[in-house]
């Protein structure tokens, strides 16, 4: 598999936006097929790719569990997992996606998590590049697509509620059972007036490196009020631009 990327930090942040400028940014470097994968149950990544959703993968999910937490039995559960998989993707120019959907419920999704997890990490190969758009709490992240994540990237902005966010969801990164390449933090929304070296000085302290900021677009903020898409900003946009260089950061630092 080729570059994996999984976007966390606070909800309302930007994460989902800059998920998708960063599968714009991969489809114009070349870097396709992608695979965008919705980990949010909100599943707002859609719509800011302009593509319809797909059913999500917990519908797979509850119909491979029983109220009485027994797995669904017979012979080629796991082939017809792999096909029900292939049937939730929505293909796009350059990219496909997939929706993970609503948390866990009451039963017992142990048998069907594995199943997922086999067959997603044999689709994940198939990529050149993964991208994970996780909810705040990071839960679909132990879900993980693959069983390893070149980069995690925690997005935040100027404010301290967020960075505080952002140090609490790297913290629990450290916790989960996957291997993580390179911890980063992503300063989004980001103006000439706030404190972005007071960032700069809390992360000194921290074993995490920071990519470029994004700068705060009020084009961006539009868009996304009004339901357009990351495709239809111009490619002049200062955020777009800024979104490309991140993307040029982690393949020069992926191919080191």
């Amino acid at each position: 598999m080729g570059l994996s990327l999984a976007i966390a930090g606070k909800g309302g942040i930007g994460k989902t936006t800059f998920a998708a400028l960063v599968i714009r940014a991969l489809g114009e470097l070349k870097i396709r097929p992608a695979l965008a994968v919705d980990a949010d149950p909100n599943s707002n990544l859609a719509e800011a790719l302009g593509v319809a959703p797909g059913m999500p993968l917990a519908h797979i999910r509850e119909q491979g569990s029983s109220p009485e937490g027994s797995p669904a039995s017979g012979i080629g559960r796991a082939r017809a997992v792999e096909d029900e998989i292939q049937r939730a993707i929505v293909e796009a120019q350059g990219f496909d996606l997939l929706a993970m959907g609503r948390p866990e419920g009451p039963r017992c999704y142990c048998y069907v998590n594995n199943l997922l997890r086999r067959s997603l990490d044999l689709l994940a190969a198939n990529y050149a590049a993964v991208v994970m758009d996780n909810e705040a709490g990071m839960e679909h992240l132990s879900r993980r697509t693959t069983n390893k994540v070149d980069f995690l990237i925690v997005v935040t902005d100027c404010t301290l509620p967020a960075f505080r966010a952002a140090e609490r969801v790297l913290a629990l990164s450290r916790e989960l059972p996957i291997h993580v390449g390179r911890r980063m933090v992503l300063v989004n929304r980001a103006r000439p007036d706030q404190a972005a070296d007071e960032i700069g000085r809390r992360l000194a302290a921290r074993e995490v490196a920071r990519l470029p900021d994004v700068p705060q677009d009020s084009l961006v903020e539009q868009a996304g009020a009004v339901g357009r898409d990351v495709f239809s900003l111009p490619a002049d946009n200062p955020a777009v631009r800024a979104v490309y260089h991140v993307v040029q950061t982690l393949i020069a630092l992926h191919e080191g």
